[in-house]
């Protein structure tokens, strides 16, 4: 198995190792709002691919893209939300502190392992849509948790 597989899948799986720790209760306010943010995403990152605004690992078999969402993203996005979710100024600084991250030192580093790299935007631009995501993952949450109480008023 090529090395940038076992990179992601392992990168995906110690992300979901976390949810052991997240706490249920967590998991099932939060899960919910996280899975249609990073569904997005992906949709978001193939039209991306598809305008070469970068590029991601792919073989016919294995795309580099869906390791990052469904492991990182999908478990980062709950977690963040655990902490922050009603603290919204908290909430835009530590996405913004995890987008630097990714946007810079992270870019960088998948770019030297061959997994990902930039090609038509740079990596502001790519900062800014992550923090883009990050806003629509809140106005989600939201949303999912006005429905919720709704939900529980109704039945």
């Amino acid at each position: 198995m090529d090395f940038r597989k076992i990179f992601l899948l392992t990168n995906m799986f110690l992300s979901w190792m976390t949810g052991l720790f997240i706490g249920k209760s967590a998991i099932k306010k939060y899960f919910l709002a996280s899975v249609i943010l990073t569904k997005l995403v992906e949709v978001q990152f193939s039209y991306a691919r598809k305008k070469k605004w970068w590029w991601f690992y792919k073989t016919p078999t294995f795309d580099g893209i869906r390791p990052n969402h469904w492991g990182p993203y999908l478990m980062g996005s709950m977690w963040i939300l655990k902490f922050t979710f009603g603290k919204f100024p908290l909430f835009l600084l530590v996405n913004a502190i995890v987008d630097l991250l990714y946007a810079f030192p992270g870019v960088w580093l998948y770019k030297k392992l061959k997994i990902a790299h930039l090609k038509k935007i740079n990596r502001l631009q790519f900062f800014l849509f992550m923090m883009v995501n990050a806003l629509n993952l809140y106005m989600v949450q939201i949303v999912v948790s006005k429905v919720s109480k709704w939900m529980k008023y109704k039945v």
